[in-house]
């Protein structure tokens, strides 16, 4: 049966770099923040075309595999483009993020023809299998197996016809955060479509120069980032990683215009902000903060220190952008409104759609989400084309702006009442001795289970349990008042900047034991 797709305007990437080449050749494409490698629209057309003639040349074919193992940086790009040229499944994977035992699992399952890694790259971990697959990307010849991103095109026509909409695009694993890593298959429909929805959050347009500074290997850079850069033939900007000392320079240097971000990046940039912003931040416009939950608290503390607007945005790997707010409708504290392409649905434990203010599970449907999971036999689980329930809680109100709750695994049950930890974990931040914070649920013999929290406090501010305390109880409920405050140095969270939760008890009990407390003492 013929996928049904929304009527959009899908141009396949060799048509697209052929069409920026045309309108603007020599306007820079790719710049490297960290190096200053930059290509052109009219180079990096050359470049991507040579690479993947030389891809194809050593046996990568339309719909094979291309495992690509690379440090963030424009090369990284060019090599990704380069497998989409050639018709090719890329597969970013960063093994020491998933773990060697994971990546074991994921290699057996994805199976890939060629495995692209820069020169001198160690690749001692790779199944012996894989060992012969690999191909080293340099500048020049070197011996053995290579890509050399000098070379010219031949302009033989020995390069296949773009992917089309339901062609594979890509496999990409999942953070695994709340269990073991998974592989997620999307076709260039979920790309594309996800691309405009990147794009009508931010407003962007090709005169646009954009940073990214979050891995590539993470769905959502490449649909936030990399996608709206070819659809509008802006300039995108990388970086290897964030760095709290380089990011004003970067912007200032570059004049940036927008910035992809995340909650941990806006609170990095809180800690210890420069005393005027305003030179440093002239030209940009707008940043967005994705991949995990934003504090209102720490929302409204970034703008009134930098002036920028922050634009919340959601989604997740296997739905794509679900919501999100837009430069001219944004509500702190939200994730805006539905974003265009997907069938979003609030509903309770019924299945029935939640009236607004009513809190329910976040159900998605439609072509954005992706084709499936890549089981460890190869075969593939199907998303899209059923309800996809996300374990996320949400709230609409009548103007469609939709708050998170948290995931319904989370939730924290107090003597029959529900209570998701992020409420309480903002009203916290607001206190302005406290720099981060998490809530959890512990065993209560009356309650069935009570509310502590362990938080961070800011350096160079005095601090007191006691006052946090009456704080929180002169703003929450008393069933969501926490019971006990513990102080550790840092909250456990992943690269993305997500609590991880399953560490949280750990922590608070080690916190009881240098206290001498128990819960019995709440």
């Amino acid at each position: 049966m013929t996928p049904v797709f929304p009527d959009i305007d899908y141009q396949p990437l060799d048509l697209l770099l052929a069409a920026h080449r045309r309108a603007h050749g020599d306007k820079p494409a790719l710049v490297d923040v960290d190096n200053g490698m930059r290509y052109s629209f009219a180079e990096l057309a050359d470049t991507v075309d040579a690479a993947a003639e030389q891809l194809v040349a050593q046996g990568v074919r339309p719909g094979t595999r291309v495992l690509l193992l690379a440090d963030n940086s424009v090369e990284k790009i060019v090599l990704w483009l380069a497998v989409w040229r050639a018709a090719a499944v890329v597969c970013p994977l960063d093994v020491a993020f998933v773990g060697a035992a994971a990546a074991a699992r994921m290699l057996a399952a994805i199976d890939p023809v060629a495995v692209l890694c820069q020169a001198g790259a160690d690749v001692g971990y790779l199944p012996a299998n894989l060992v012969p697959r690999v191909i080293r990307v340099c500048r020049g010849a070197i011996d053995g197996r290579h890509i050399d991103l000098t070379r010219a095109p031949t302009q033989r026509g020995d390069l296949p016809p773009g992917a089309g909409l339901a062609d594979i695009a890509a496999m990409c694993c999942t953070s695994g955060t709340t269990g073991m890593p998974k592989v997620i298959v999307y076709d260039h429909a979920a790309y594309w479509i996800n691309g405009l929805s990147g794009i009508e959050f931010l407003e962007l347009v090709e005169s646009d120069r954009m940073l990214e500074f979050r891995s590539f290997n993470w769905y959502s850079a490449q649909i936030l980032s990399l996608m709206p850069f070819l659809q509008t033939g802006l300039t995108l900007h990388v970086a290897r990683r964030f760095s709290r000392s380089r990011f004003a320079s970067w912007i200032t240097q570059h004049a940036i215009t927008v910035c992809a971000g995340l909650p941990a990046v806006v609170n990095l940039l809180l800690i210890d902000p420069p005393e005027t912003t305003a030179p440093a931040f002239a030209s940009l416009t707008r940043m967005t903060s994705s991949t995990g939950p934003l504090s209102g608290t720490q929302w409204q503390r970034f703008e009134d220190t930098y002036r920028v607007p922050l634009l919340n945005l959601y989604g997740s790997s296997e739905t794509g952008w679900l919501a999100g707010n837009r430069l001219q409708e944004r509500v702190l504290g939200t994730v805006g409104r539905r974003a265009s392409y997907i069938d979003l649905r609030i509903v309770d434990a019924d299945g029935q759609v939640c009236p607004p203010g009513l809190q329910g599970h976040v159900v998605a449907e439609g072509a954005k989400l992706a084709l499936g999971r890549l089981q460890p036999d190869g075969t593939l689980d199907p998303i899209r084309g059923r309800p996809f329930f996300t374990r996320d809680m949400a709230v609409e109100d009548e103007q469609g702006y939709i708050r998170i709750g948290g995931r319904s695994d989370d939730l924290i049950m107090r003597g029959g009442i529900k209570m998701m930890p992020q409420e309480i974990e903002d009203v916290l931040l607001g206190h302005p001795g406290v720099l981060d914070a998490a809530v959890m649920g512990i065993p209560d013999a009356i309650y069935g289970q009570e509310v502590v929290c362990v938080i961070v406090p800011r350096a160079n501010r005095p601090f007191d349990i006691a006052a946090l305390l009456v704080y929180g109880a002169a703003r929450l409920p008393h069933e969501k008042t926490p019971k006990q405050v513990f102080v550790v140095d840092a909250i456990p969270r992943s690269e993305r900047g997500k609590i991880l939760r399953d560490r949280l008890k750990p922590l608070w009990w080690s916190a009881t034991q240098r206290t001498g407390m128990d819960d019995s003492e709440a």
